[in-house]
């Protein structure tokens, strides 16, 4: 009976261990920057799709006011037909407030047609037109499945949230349920929700992809990414180290530039922008501002021979 129980016990141990290793579809997100139109006014819109659920979130502002003012978007992407809602804050009442609506034809993967109208009764319709900068045809985000497999992480010293983190051990690229590559470089790597996230990171115009990763134990910058470059040449992704090293990027379709914020939470903070050149980011310019300054200094680079050479600095009111 005794000997029994130990079998029983042993095969129940080993089941809970193979079933710890666990492969995963990954959520995809899609970030898609559009140029182009409402009525004669030229806008830049950001959109991120998520593939799954079809919800769409967004922004979107208008050249002529800058990027300074942007409007908040949120809504649905059904059959080719895209309904957006635009949030603005009101400074007076101190809340968003619906501004605006689009219906949009998402048609042949490169371009939204459609109006834009008042949330009033009886108002007129504006056209719209706008274009992807992305290369959606050449990389269309329907077509990639990615696969997680992962094991959930051992972490003692952080028992209340131990939970939720997981070892990445592979991510697995399908196209139309091919598979075409396996990713295993990820030695102490953990990840909360298996989530993948499509973006032109090097403004080629073909999709990237970036890994959410997380830090245990860390109340603030507790997060960054796994960059993926996809290179046409090779047709195929390499992971970027130097990506990796800077930890979490904003990209910037329209400006071409990327950008990495840093702040110690005592009021000093900066921003560093850099541009591509030869598969390589290079820093070009630095805002900083200081606790007890009220200037914001500004250091300027250019890109020579490889390397990023000091131009001028300048503070400013």
């Amino acid at each position: 009976m005794k000997y029994k129980m130990k079998k029983t016990l042993l095969i129940l141990l080993a089941t809970i261990s193979f079933f710890e290793i666990k492969a995963q579809e990954a959520k995809i997100i899609s970030v898609i920057n559009f140029t182009g139109s409402i009525d004669k006014y030229p806008i830049e819109m950001k959109l991120e799709i998520n593939q799954k659920t079809d919800s769409v979130a967004g922004e979107y502002y208008y050249k002529r006011k800058g990027d300074a003012q942007k409007i908040i978007l949120e809504g649905m992407l059904k059959d080719g037909v895209l309904n957006l809602k635009e949030n603005t804050y009101n400074t007076s009442k101190r809340k968003y407030e619906t501004t605006g609506n689009f219906k949009l034809n998402y048609i042949d993967q490169v371009s939204l047609n459609g109006s834009w109208q008042k949330p009033t009764v009886n108002a007129s319709y504006l056209t719209v037109k706008l274009s992807a900068r992305e290369n959606l045809k050449a990389f269309d985000p329907s077509n990639y499945f990615f696969q997680y497999t992962r094991n959930r992480a051992k972490l003692d010293y952080i028992p209340a949230d131990a939970q939720y983190y997981f070892d990445l051990i592979s991510l697995k690229v399908y196209i139309n349920k091919s598979m075409r590559w396996v990713f295993t470089d990820f030695k102490d790597v953990f990840t909360k929700e298996a989530k993948i996230v499509l973006e032109d990171l090097n403004f080629d115009g073909y999709l990237d992809f970036k890994v959410p990763i997380y830090y245990p134990g860390l109340a603030k910058g507790d997060y960054s990414f796994r960059y993926f470059i996809y290179h046409p040449e090779k047709k195929g992704f390499v992971q970027s180290e130097q990506l990796n090293e800077m930890g979490v990027i904003f990209f910037d379709a329209v400006k071409k530039e990327a950008q990495t914020i840093e702040a110690d939470g005592s009021g000093n903070e900066g921003t560093k922008y850099f541009r591509w050149q030869n598969g390589e980011l290079f820093l070009v310019k630095e805002e900083c501002i200081y606790e007890n300054d009220s200037y914001t200094h500004y250091t300027y680079y250019r890109i020579e021979n490889g390397k990023s050479i000091l131009v001028k600095t300048e503070k400013k009111k």
